[in-house]
Parts: structure tokens; C-alpha cells; sequence
């Protein structure tokens, strides 16, 4: 009943003063698995004070609200006539999904001049963030980020205004900025809001906001007054978006005959973890004649952190120009980002009472996870070890942020130059064949890759990670360091290396020509192995070389080494390339009687598939070698000639021959161009694959119509029953916005009730008719959309962009009425509503008791109380929460309607 009555009392104050939020944001902490703490913070005029807040309604975005005190007592007093307000509240959700936070005040502060001129004042201060809640135990806990920088700024008509938020994410997500335009309630944008650079538009008047750094720039501001501006703050992690905060903010701008100072420094730096980062920042003023003085400042995640914090020195007060700082950070292993942190420098003068002009610079810095140092590799037993140095740098890290070590190997080598700002072996060549590597040995870390093959070259890097945990001990937002030093290192060539597996004969009698090198001396101990000396040709179907089997006759035998000579087979004996690759092994025989001593890797042909679409083939091909295939060249048959004709060099396996005929077969092969890398094997290795041809056929859909929606939400009076609520669906000719496109028949739409449901078609138009459809249900018109384009053979294009409107409740209710009984304003009710299902309806005497309550939408209150007995004459107060009729089924607005009602008998 207290709080009940604070509410009152302030909604009554609201009454009394409309001119107050000046800017504010809502952040949070995430601080249990479904539970959150929340400030609101406000920015007001302090002069209000019969507007001032001691308290808040918050919304949570679940159905509940709460009403929230003020934390810092009276307020925070700033200069400008500016009050800083803290609101903290600690709330726990039901469920697992995102939500809307939001805080509703009657009123802005007058005289802003882009929000509904000449009268802000009547329009409400919205301010709400959106977030997420993730998989605690897998994905970690989601905190906001937090807002360094006040936002209230200053600036001079015709002079260049920065700002900068100055956002600081504590879970190393990535932030995103946009501008977007100030709310008045949740979804629902303030009326008639000018963009600052439209207020006197001109060439020099506009305004940029950098999706990246955050930093606003206001160009030549052309009129004096206060201007209000929205930014969005994105969150992403892993790139899905998980928060959505939106900050709104004041400036005021002067007519003033002044310039902003000029900062100079540096843009951005990178540096290994452990290293200190330095670095002067210097402030002119451009006023010389004016005798200003000018006082630089610094705000930014490193100045905060609360191990080895990054200072700023630089005079604590206005002096006069220049004026130097020097920013230092010693920083540790612990500050290792995936993203940069920023450092928003500010130079004010103090031409000004109270603020002075200022300029930005925005610092970017990277802090890397070092390089593993010397790594080293031993061959045992025919497998390869690779070694670096322990302990490393980052190994007693707190927290358990450094996870362990992740490998990487390259069948040739790669000698880059490393990049600090680029750490992590993306695009590089490299393959990971191992994570959360942590064994040591003596001074060493380790790592046995029993994967290797005999006579090949490999190249090994190594990387750190870094990752947070959750609750539940599982790794996010993983960062990796620096690469290592490569090493690479080549194994015996004690065994055959095959080197071509070359269709030559498409049929299905179809050849394969395979060739192979021979062991090479001394790798071979040929006194240890003495001959005869012999080769086995075994084979398999499919890529794979798995369950391959001797084929007859395919044995090669020479009682010397020198004499082991015969490295080549013709397999003719009864495959079918048409149908399929074919894989090959040499098994490698010593001694009398024979001896097995090794065998080589398993090598395939190159095998064409085609897949024909309109006016062209797509062709793709699959072969498993061990050595690597650095280009293909895709031949054509041509039919004048009578030969194969290059018509493309790629190098992935795939390309898309056209524009072709329909209907007409084209036939192709590839030839497949690679190496081992090795400077006794021959190279290019030149293999083809099989024929095979292909038919172009129209299977081809029309592409996508754009899809767009009007109905009468945002033009109908709502107190006129006459107006009809239907959707009107119009879309994009594919014939027009598609080159190309010249067959589409009908359009089908197809429409979804709710979000759970199905797509189900309501309607088909023939492509001569309108490109429009009305549509509606006996529930409203609430529902979403989309458009597919068929052609006359029957191809359904993708659907159209989805499309989703809602219905548009309207529930306003009355000041007064006159329950005298002279049948004139009787009882009250509300004006004509729509698409409202129930209200919880309740009516508060002034000490805050409840005289009357219904849920009837009507509500016809004939001013009696609860038990019949006509209340006196007089002021009351209400709150209506009102639920309503929406996509998703019967829903409460978010936001009640409060107000009073006079009782006039």
C-alpha cells in the first residue's frame, strides 16, 4: 500500500511540472541463472523538482512490474541544470527466452526542438533494453554492457560535436552502434522527430554515427537549442544477437563564438599480452585570441579494470593550451580480448559557464595472447612429435582463462609474417588436428601426430586459447593468440608414393593409368632389406580406400633395387569409371619368401559429377590424394572439332558452365594439376577425371517477389466503427526486378496465424491480375505473410521476404464524468476500442485504497464503490492494465494505462 501511494504522489507531481527526462539508459548484470540487476538511470532537469522521481515504475518484460526508489537519495547534481537519477532493482524471470525491460515517464523536458515542436514536454520518455538469457551452464552468463560517458554534451552552432558512449563489455562480446529514432513507449517512436542535421538541412549540417567505434559526429550544427538523439547498442555473441540496449541522449546546442580543441595520438595498437602500451596524447586550441584554457580527460574500459589498470597523467585541471597526457597500461594475461577495448579521450575548453566545447579522440586497443615459443619436432617410430617451450607465458592465468593449446599442420610450408592485430591461423592453410593440448615433458610441451605418411613434408604451428567459463565449467567467447613459429619436417621415404591416378578410358570397360615413385635410397636400409624386391597393386571402390584387394596381374617384382623400375599399371580389368572413382594402394614386398614392409597412402581418380539446371550445368568433383591439387582445368567437349577444349582454370573443385541451351548435352572432364612438395617427386601431377555430360533443364523457380503491407493501423480513428481492418499484400514483379525472369504464371500467399503454426496457402492471383490481396481473420488482422512465384512449369520460387503485422489495439479512457443521472455522461466507459479481449481495471481513493475494480472491457462505472454506495464528488486515480488481442494470442500491454477521473455529480 506504501509504494501504491508513492506512485500516486508521483503521478500527481508529474501533474504539477511537464518538463523533465533529459537522457537515460537501463543496464543490467546477470546475477543467477534466471535473475538480473538492473539501474535505470535517468538524466533530469533539476530545477523540476515538483517532477522530480523518487521512484520508477519498471516494466520487465514478462508481464510484472515493480516500482523501484531512487538509489543515490535525492539525486547526483551535474552543471547545466542537470540531475543524474539511479534506480537499482533486482528481478527473477520465469523462463529461459529474451526480454524487454523498460521504464515509461510522462515527460520529457520542453523546448527540445526535434522531438513534437514546439512541445516535448507532453511526450513521454521511454527508455528500454532487450536481452537474453543463454544457457548458463554451456553458454555463460549475459551481462550488458555499461555506458562510461555522461549523455549530456555540448556544442556551437556551426562547429563540428563529437560523442561517444564509451561502451565497456565485460564478457568480450561484440557491441554495434546505429542511430535509431527516441521512443515514446515500447515499439512506438516519439511523433515528429527531426534528425538533427534536418533541422536547417545544408551541405555542411549532417551527422554520422560509426557502427564500429560509436563515435557521433555532428557536422556544422546550423540552429542553438536542445536536441535529443537515440543510439542502439547491439550485442552480439558468437555472432547471434543477444542485447539490445538503446541510449537516449541530450544535446545542447549553443550559440557561442567558439572553436572545440584538436587532440592528437594514435588510432589503434596491438600488443602481446605482458607488454606495456604508452603513448602521449596532446590538446590544442584553436582560439588563440580568446586566452582559453583547455583540460583533458580520459574514460575507458582499461581505466577501470581492477587488475593492472591502465592510468591517464595529464593535469587535473584547465590549463592553458597545449596540454599534454600520457596514457600507460601494463598490460596482463588476464586482459586478452577477442575485441578492442577503447579509451575516449576528451579536450574541453572553458569558454563556457558550465561546459565548455570538447572534442573526441577514440583509442582502439588490442591485447593478444603471446606466441607459444620454440617449437621443435622429433620423429619416433615413423610418428612425429612436435615440442614447444613450458612453461608458457600465460599458463598460470587466473580463473582457468587459458584453456590449453590447439595444433595446426600443413602438408607444405607457409612461412607468413605475423600480425599483431591478426592472431589465429585463419586463411592461412593450416588444418587443426588437435585442441586443449596440455601434456608437458620435462621443458616441454608435446604433442604426438600419429596421423603422418611416409615421405611427406608437414609443417606445424601452434596456437593458444583463451576462453571464459560458465557456471557449469564450459568454455565461450574462446580467443586465440598468436601463431607460433612454423616447423616443418619430412619423413623417410622407405615406401612407394603413388603419384597419378589418371582415367583414360571412360566406359564400362573402363582404364585407369596408375603410376607411383620408389622408395628412395638410403631411406630404404637395402643391406637390412636385401631383395628381391617386389609391387603389389591393390584396389578399392569409391574414394576411400578402404577393403582394397590385390588385383591379378598387378605384381612387379626385380630381384635388385636398382632394377625396381616398374611404376606404372594399367588397370584394365573390368572397371567401370562411368559409375565410379577408384582408389589405389602399392604394397611394397623385400626378401625371399616375401616380407611386407609397408604400404603406401591410399590415392583415388578424380571423379565429375554434373548437375543440370536452366541454360547451365553445375559440375563439382571429389578426389582423395595425398598430395594436394593446387588447380583443375574443366575441358568441353566440342562438337565441331571433335576434341576437348579448356574453357576454365579454377581452383576449387566446382564451377558453373553457362549460359547454355536447354535441352542440348554438353560433356566435360577435369584435369586435376598438383605436387607433393617434394624435391624428388615429379611435379605437376596431371590427372584427369572421367567423362560425363550433362542436359540443361529449365528446374529453375522464379527468384523471390518483395512482399509489403498497409492496413489502417497508423491512419484510422479509432472511435470510427465504419472502419474495416484488412490486410492489403502487395508485391514485386519477379519479370522486373529480376533480369532474366520472363516466366511466371501465379503467385501463391500463404499466411501464418501464429508463430508455433504453419504456413497454410489463403489465396492465388494469376500474374495478369493485380500484384495485391486482401486479407483478414475474424480475430483481426494480426499474423504474418509471405509471397512465392511459380512459372508455367510448376517451379515455386523461395518465399518473399516474411512479413508480420499485428493488430493495433486502442483502449483511451476519459478525465471526467457526471454520474447524476441525467442520462448525459451517465457512467464511465471508454471511447470506441478495438482489439482488446479483457482490462484489470482499478480505481484508488486518495490514500491509496481500492473504491471500485472490474474486468469488463466496458467498464460502465456508475462512481460506486465496490459495495454499491456512491463515492463524493472529487479527484480519483486509476490503473488499467489492459490485455489484449495480439499474435500471440491474448496479451498484457506492457505498459498500463494510469491516469485520473473527476467525479462531477
Amino acid at each position: 500500500m506504501r509504494n501504491l501511494l508513492l506512485f500516486i504522489l508521483i503521478l500527481f507531481a508529474g501533474k504539477a511540472s511537464a518538463t523533465h527526462n533529459r537522457a537515460g539508459e537501463i543496464t543490467y548484470q546477470q546475477i543467477g541463472d534466471l535473475k538480473i540487476r538492473v539501474t535505470v538511470t535517468t538524466y533530469t532537469k533539476a530545477s523540476s523538482t515538483a517532477a522530480d522521481r523518487d521512484s520508477l515504475l519498471v516494466e520487465w518484460g514478462d508481464g510484472t512490474s515493480q516500482i523501484v526508489q531512487r538509489f543515490n537519495g535525492n539525486g547526483d547534481l551535474l552543471p547545466n541544470d542537470t540531475k543524474v537519477n539511479y534506480y537499482i532493482a533486482e528481478h527473477t524471470y520465469p523462463a529461459r527466452t529474451s526480454y524487454t525491460i523498460s521504464m515509461t515517464d510522462p515527460n520529457r523536458n520542453g523546448g527540445i526542438i526535434n522531438v513534437n515542436p514546439p512541445a516535448s514536454e507532453n511526450v513521454p520518455f521511454h527508455i528500454q533494453t532487450t536481452f537474453t538469457f543463454l544457457s548458463s551452464q554451456f553458454q555463460g552468463y549475459n551481462n550488458g554492457p555499461i555506458l562510461l560517458q555522461p549523455p549530456i554534451d555540448f556544442g556551437c552552432v556551426g562547429q563540428r560535436f563529437e560523442h561517444n558512449p564509451n561502451a565497456k563489455e565485460i564478457d568480450g562480446d561484440s557491441l554495434s552502434y546505429k542511430l535509431i529514432v527516441p521512443l515514446q513507449s515500447v515499439g512506438t517512436n516519439v511523433p515528429n522527430y527531426t534528425y538533427p542535421d534536418q533541422v536547417n538541412p545544408g551541405p555542411l549540417n549532417k551527422i554520422s554515427l560509426d557502427a564500429i567505434k560509436g563515435d557521433f559526429v555532428w557536422e556544422s550544427p546550423q540552429k542553438a537549442g536542445e536536441y535529443n538523439i537515440a543510439i542502439q547498442i547491439d550485442e552480439y555473441r558468437n555472432g547471434k544477437l543477444i542485447n539490445t540496449m538503446i541510449r537516449d541522449m541530450q544535446i545542447l546546442i549553443l550559440e557561442c563564438d567558439n572553436r572545440p580543441p584538436k587532440i592528437t595520438t594514435i588510432d589503434e595498437i596491438c600488443v602481446i599480452a605482458g607488454q606495456s602500451v604508452s603513448f602521449n596524447v596532446h590538446a590544442e586550441d584553436p582560439d588563440i585570441g580568446l586566452n582559453q584554457k583547455v583540460k583533458l580527460t580520459a574514460l575507458g574500459a582499461p581505466l577501470t579494470l581492477d587488475n593492472s589498470p591502465a592510468t591517464f597523467q595529464a593535469p587535473t585541471q584547465f590549463v592553458n593550451p597545449p596540454v599534454d597526457g600520457t596514457f600507460t597500461w601494463n598490460t596482463l594475461c588476464e586482459h586478452i580480448a577477442g575485441q578492442y577495448y577503447s579509451v575516449v579521450f576528451k579536450a574541453e575548453d572553458n569558454l563556457l559557464d558550465t561546459n565548455g566545447l570538447s572534442a573526441l579522440k577514440t583509442v582502439r586497443i588490442k591485447v593478444v595472447g603471446p606466441a607459444p615459443e620454440e617449437p621443435s619436432t622429433q620423429v619416433i617410430s615413423g610418428d612425429i612429435k612436435l615440442l614447444w617451450k613450458s612453461p608458457y607465458t600465460c599458463d598460470n592465468v587466473p580463473n582457468q582463462f587459458f584453456r590449453g593449446f590447439t595444433i595446426w599442420r600443413k602438408n607444405s610450408s607457409n612461412p607468413f609474417q605475423p600480425d599483431t592485430c591478426t592472431p589465429g591461423l585463419l586463411g592461412r592453410g593450416y588444418v587443426k588436428i588437435a585442441g586443449n593440448q596440455k601434456s608437458i615433458e620435462g621443458d616441454n610441451y608435446v604433442f604426438l601426430d600419429t596421423t603422418v605418411e611416409r615421405g611427406r613434408t608437414y609443417c606445424y604451428r601452434i596456437l593458444a586459447e583463451f576462453a571464459k567459463l560458465s557456471p557449469g565449467g564450459n568454455p565461450f567467447n574462446v580467443v586465440e593468440s598468436l601463431a607460433s613459429a612454423e616447423v616443418c619436417t619430412q619423413l623417410s621415404k622407405d615406401v612407394p608414393l603413388i603419384t597419378n591416378v589418371d582415367v583414360v578410358k571412360t566406359d564400362p570397360a573402363g582404364e585407369i593409368q596408375v603410376r607411383w615413385s620408389k622408395p628412395k635410397y638410403p631411406d630404404l636400409d637395402t643391406i637390412k632389406y636385401p631383395g628381391p624386391y617386389t609391387y603389389k597393386v591393390l584396389r578399392s571402390e569409391g574414394l576411400s580406400g578402404d577393403f582394397v584387394v590385390e588385383i591379378p596381374g598387378a605384381v612387379f617384382t626385380s630381384g635388385t633395387f636398382a632394377g625396381a623400375n616398374d611404376t606404372m599399371f594399367l588397370d584394365n580389368t573390368g572397371i567401370n569409371t562411368v559409375v565410379s572413382p577408384y582408389s589405389y594402394k602399392i604394397a611394397f614386398y623385400t626378401g625371399s619368401p616375401e616380407i611386407l614392409y609397408g604400404i603406401s597412402s591410399s590415392a583415388s581418380s578424380v571423379f565429375l559429377q554434373i548437375i543440370s539446371s536452366d541454360r547451365k550445368n553445375i559440375l563439382s568433383w571429389f578426389e582423395a590424394v595425398p598430395w594436394e591439387n593446387l588447380s583443375y582445368t574443366v575441358f568441353r567437349f566440342n562438337d565441331i572439332s571433335g576434341v576437348f577444349d579448356s574453357i576454365a582454370k579454377v581452383s576449387a573443385p566446382s564451377y558453373i558452365d553457362q549460359p547454355l541451351e536447354n535441352l542440348k548435352s554438353y560433356c566435360y572432364k577435369i584435369r586435376a594439376s598438383g605436387s607433393y612438395g617434394l624435391p624428388d617427386i615429379p611435379s605437376p601431377l596431371i590427372n584427369f577425371s572421367q567423362e560425363n555430360c550433362g542436359t540443361p533443364i529449365d528446374t529453375v523457380p522464379p527468384c523471390a517477389p518483395v512482399l509489403a503491407i498497409t492496413n489502417p493501423c497508423n491512419s484510422a480513428d479509432p472511435t470510427d466503427p465504419q472502419t474495416e481492418f484488412v490486410n492489403k499484400l502487395s508485391w514485386t514483379d519477379p519479370e522486373i526486378t529480376c533480369p532474366g525472369v520472363s516466366d511466371v504464371a501465379t503467385f501463391n500467399i500463404y499466411y501464418q496465424a501464429n508463430p508455433k503454426d504453419s504456413f497454410i496457402l489463403v489465396g492465388i492471383v494469376n500474374k495478369g491480375e493485380a500484384l495485391m490481396f486482401l486479407h483478414s481473420t475474424p480475430d483481426g488482422i494480426a499474423g504474418c505473410y509471405v509471397v512465392t512465384a511459380l512459372d508455367s512449369l510448376g517451379n515455386e520460387s523461395l518465399a518473399s521476404n516474411k512479413v508480420c503485422v499485428d493488430n493495433c489495439p486502442s483502449y483511451t479512457l476519459p478525465n471526467t464524468f457526471t454520474p447524476n443521472g441525467d442520462g448525459q455522461n451517465d457512467v464511465f466507459k471508454p471511447y470506441p476500442y478495438r482489439f482488446v479481449a479483457s482490462v484489470d481495471f482499478k480505481v484508488f481513493n486518495r490514500w491509496g485504497e481500492v473504491v471500485f475494480q472490474t474486468t469488463s472491457r466496458d467498464l460502465n462505472w456508475e462512481g460506486k464503490n465496490n459495495n454499491g454506495k456512491e463515492l463524493a464528488d472529487g479527484t480519483y486515480h486509476y490503473i488499467c492494465r489492459v490485455f489484449e488481442i495480439r499474435q500471440g494470442g491474448v496479451l498484457p500491454n506492457p505498459t498500463a494505462l494510469t491516469g485520473y477521473i473527476e467525479i462531477i455529480r
